[in-house]
């Protein structure tokens, strides 16, 4: 394998280094140093340069998005007692979270929203150390879970967050 292409491996393998190689704000030596490719740092910097011309810019996106707030979520079973007719929030490998006087919040995102607005709504809360207990999006709807007591920042942050969502 040549230098470059393992450069642009080892560059994949780490997202956030490919985000700021598309922004155009990296120190390329400092990145090279970082990567574990045999090479003289210099070449790996020239290969990073290379990669990041061929890279295109990183763009944001606003996304048509309502975000509303629901209280009183909690896991099913171990937070509440889940009854059918308890409202299901969000259901991963069979855990659900659900409606019903829970010490959780949910924010629920419905319209524009998909995987890349999920991770944005997440990479932001986790920026603000907001702790994630859940996510999940489908069809149209985006849900994160949250400590009941971080509930209203999360809303703002997830709100803020859906108006740059990277392309």
């Amino acid at each position: 394998m040549s230098l470059a292409a393992e450069t642009r491996d080892a560059v994949r393998e780490r997202p956030y280094l490919l985000s700021a190689l598309r922004a155009g704000v990296v120190n390329y030596t400092a990145a090279a140093e970082s990567l574990d490719v045999e090479g003289d740092t210099d070449s790996v910097a020239t290969a990073l340069r290379r990669f990041a011309d061929d890279l295109p810019d990183l763009t944001t996106e606003d996304r048509d998005a309502t975000v509303r707030m629901r209280s009183g979520v909690g896991l099913a079973g171990e937070d509440v007692e889940a009854s059918p007719d308890d409202d299901r929030v969000v259901t991963v490998g069979g855990v659900e979270m659900v409606a019903a006087e829970g010490p959780m919040t949910a924010l629920i995102a419905t319209g524009d929203v998909d995987a890349r607005a999920l991770s944005a709504a997440v990479d932001r809360l986790a920026a603000e150390d907001v702790l994630v207990d859940a996510a999940g999006v489908a069809d149209g709807e985006l849900v994160v879970v949250v400590p009941r007591r971080q509930g209203a920042t999360a809303l703002r942050l997830v709100e803020e967050s859906l108006h740059e969502v990277v392309r």
